[in-house]
C-alpha cells in the first residue's frame, strides 16, 4: 500500500527525510475527525482563508523547477524565481515523520483520537499538508506552479516507481514476506477560464502490486489496489465581488484503522473510499470582520469483507467569524452541526455540535500563540443491536474542549512547537472517544549541511463504552514516544539520513500493551534537477508485553521519482 512513510523515502536528493519537523513546527491544532473536532474544522478554516492568495500564484507560465541546494539555510532555493524561494517550514510541508502510521508503515503509533477520521491517516502529530492537496507531492517545490503548459492549461506531473522487499508483511509473530511494487502518479493543474475564475486538480493516484501475498493487503480483491491519496482534489474557485467561493470534490482511496491495538499488528485495517463533495465561502465583510462558511456531504464505504459496519454519510454545516482590525492578531468564534448516519445499525448515527472562540497572537517577531476552547455536544441514536453485534453504547456527550498552541523560531536555525489539547470525536467501537494530548518538536540546522529533528507525543484517550464482546472493542488507553531524524547533505547530489522511533501504549485490556522501536537509514541521490533515487531500510521491534505477539520487520526500498 503506497503510505505516508514510504512514500517519504520517495521525495528524491532534495526533500528527503526532513520529516519530523513536518508535523511539529507548523502552529496546527491535532488530527482527530474532520466535520466532528474542533481542531480539525479549525484548520480547514485556516486552510481554506489561505487558498485566495495561493491561487494567485498558479496564473504563471511553464517553469524547469530547477533548485540549488543553500546549505547556510538547509534547503534549496528555486534557480528561476527567487520570489518562489520556500522557506523551510514550507519545505517541510512534503514531509513525513516516521511514526506516521499506515497499513504497510510498521509503525503502530496510530492516534486514538483519530482513528474515526477517514480524511487522513490517524498519526499522533497533526496534519500539515492542505485539505485540498494530496498527503504526498512529487515536487515540494513547485509552489502553486506548473512544469509544463498545453494551451490556457498548466500541469505538473510527478511520477514515482518504488520496489520494497517485506520480511514481515503483516508484522505477526509468524512472518510472512513478500517484494511490493509501488508506482503512484502526481498530479497538479489547472484552467483559469477568467482572472477569478479558475478550476483545478491536485491528485496522487497509484497502484500497489504484491507480488506473492496480495491476500495481506488492507483491501482489494486481486494483487493490484488502486490507492487514490487523501487530499485529492477537483475545485472550482469563483471570486464575486468581495466573497471568495470554492466547490470541491475530495477523494480518497486508503487503508483505515480499526480500534485495535493488539501487539501493534495490522489486524485492525481496512480500506476505505471516501468523497466529500463542498462548498465553501469567505466573504471579506471589510477590512477587520470576515465570515467563512462550509457545507460538506460525506460519503465513506468500507473496502473488505466484513468491514461494511463503517460505511456511513455526514452533512456538516461550519461557520468561523474572524476579527482582525490590525491583521495581526485574530479574535474569532466557529463551530457548527454534523449529522451522522451508519448504513448499518452496528454503529449509531448521530447529532454533533461544537462551538467556541478562539484568539491568535503573534509575541514579537518570532513567536505565535493560539487558544481555542468551547462546548461539545453528541447525541446518538438508541442502539439497535448489542454485543458480539454491535458495541450497545447509550452514551452522549455534554463536555468541553480546548487547544492549546505556541510556535517560537529563536533564529534562522532553530524553532520549535507545543501543542496542548482536550476534545472528543466519533470513535468505531464505540460512540465517541476523549482525549488529551500533548505534541511537542523542534527543528535545528545543527551545522552546514545538516538538520536535526526530534519531536514527542503523548494521548490519553477514553472511550465512551468499553464492551469486551465486541470485536475490536478499545478501553482506556495511554500512549506515549519519541521521533528523532537527523539528515545531511552530503554534497549538492548526495543526502544521507537516520532515525529512530519509540513508542509505548498501555491499555487497560489486558493484551493491548506494547512497546515499539523503529530504525530508519535513508540514502538519495539526486540524478538531475527534476529526477531522483533513494534507498531506504526500515526496521520495527514490537513488543507485545504478555499478548505473545512480538514480531519483528525489515523493510529494504528502492524507488525513483521523476518530475515532468
Amino acid at each position: 500500500m503506497l503510505n505516508n512513510h514510504s512514500l517519504s523515502t520517495s521525495i528524491g536528493g532534495f526533500s528527503m527525510m526532513l520529516f519530523l519537523a513536518s508535523a511539529c513546527l507548523l502552529p496546527q491544532s491535532a488530527n482527530a475527525q474532520f466535520g466532528v473536532s474542533p481542531s480539525q474544522t479549525s484548520n480547514f478554516f485556516n486552510d481554506f482563508r489561505g487558498r485566495a492568495s495561493q491561487l494567485k500564484s498558479t496564473a504563471t507560465a511553464a517553469r524547469s523547477g530547477d533548485v540549488v541546494y543553500d546549505y547556510e539555510s538547509g534547503a534549496y532555493k528555486s534557480q528561476e524565481d527567487q520570489e518562489g524561494f520556500q522557506s523551510l517550514q514550507q519545505l517541510l510541508r512534503s514531509d513525513r515523520e516516521i511514526s506516521q502510521p499506515s497499513v504497510r508503515s510498521g509503525s503502530s503509533a496510530f492516534a486514538a483520537r483519530a482513528v474515526g477520521d477517514y480524511t487522513s491517516y490517524s498519526g499522533q502529530y497533526s496534519q500539515s499538508l492542505s485539505y485540498f492537496a494530496p498527503t504526498y507531492s512529487s515536487d515540494p517545490f513547485l509552489s502553486g506552479k506548473r512544469n509544463i503548459k498545453v494551451g490556457p492549461v498548466n500541469i505538473g506531473l510527478g511520477l514515482y516507481q518504488g520496489l520494497e522487499y517485506n520480511s514481515n508483511v503483516q508484522r505477526a509473530p509468524v512472518a510472512v514476506s513478500d517484494f511490493i511494487s509501488s508506482t503512484l502518479l502526481n498530479v497538479s493543474a489547472n484552467y483559469r477560464l477568467t482572472q477569478h475564475n479558475v478550476l483545478s486538480v491536485t491528485a496522487g493516484i497509484g497502484l500497489d502490486h504484491y507480488f506473492d501475498h496480495p491476500e495481506f493487503a488492507a483491501y482489494g480483491n486481486g494483487s493490484y489496489l488502486l490507492n487514490i491519496l487523501p487530499g485529492s482534489t477537483l475545485a472550482f474557485d469563483i471570486k464575486a465581488g468581495p466573497v471568495y467561493i470554492t466547490i470541491y470534490d475530495r477523494v480518497s482511496v486508503r487503508p483505515a484503522v480499526n480500534n485495535a491495538f493488539v501487539g501493534g499488528a495490522s489486524t485492525g485495517s481496512f480500506g476505505v473510499f471516501q468523497n466529500d463533495f463542498g462548498i465553501a465561502a469567505n466573504w471579506q465583510i471589510n477590512s477587520a470582520w470576515a465570515l467563512v462558511l462550509n457545507y460538506t456531504n460525506t460519503w465513506s464505504n468500507a473496502l473488505g469483507s466484513n468491514n461494511n459496519q463503517f460505511d456511513r454519510t455526514m452533512n456538516s454545516l461550519h461557520a468561523s467569524l474572524t476579527y482582525s482590525p490590525t491583521a495581526t492578531w485574530i479574535l474569532g468564534t466557529e463551530g457548527g452541526v454534523s449529522l451522522l448516519d451508519y448504513a448499518q445499525p452496528t454503529l449509531n448515527g448521530a447529532s454533533l455540535f461544537n462551538w467556541g472562540t478562539f484568539v491568535s497572537l503573534p509575541i514579537g517577531k518570532s513567536t505565535t500563540i493560539k487558544l481555542s476552547g468551547g462546548v461539545q455536544i453528541f447525541e446518538f441514536d438508541d442502539p439497535t443491536v448489542l454485543a458480539p453485534l454491535g458495541p450497545g453504547d447509550t452514551t452522549d456527550l455534554s463536555s468541553y474542549y480546548y487547544n492549546f498552541s505556541i510556535t517560537n523560531q529563536l533564529n534562522a536555525r532553530f524553532s520549535h512547537t507545543l501543542t496542548i489539547g482536550h476534545e472528543s470525536s466519533i470513535n468505531l467501537s464505540s460512540n465517541f472517544i476523549t482525549a488529551d494530548f500533548v505534541n511537542y518538536g523542534l527543528s535545528m540546522v545543527a551545522w552546514k549541511g545538516g538538520r536535526f529533528s526530534v519531536s514527542g507525543y503523548y494521548e490519553r484517550a477514553e472511550p465512551s463504552f468499553f464492551n469486551p464482546a465486541f470485536p475490536g472493542a478499545q478501553a482506556d488507553v495511554t500512549q506515549y514516544g519519541l521521533d528523532f531524524y537527523y539528515t545531511h547533505q552530503i554534497s549538492s547530489k548526495w543526502r544521507a539520513g537516520a532515525g529512530y522511533h519509540f513508542g509505548r501504549t498501555d491499555s487497560v485490556a489486558v493484551g493491548q500493551d506494547n512497546d515499539q522501536h523503529g530504525f530508519a537509514l535513508d540514502l538519495n541521490y539526486t540524478i538531475s534537477a527534476k529526477a531522483g533515487m533513494n534507498f531506504g531500510y526500515r526496521y520495527f521491534l514490537t513488543d507485545s508485553k504478555g499478548a505473545n505477539t512480538d514480531s519483528t520487520q525489515s523493510r529494504l526500498i528502492m524507488g525513483i521519482n521523476y518530475n515532468f
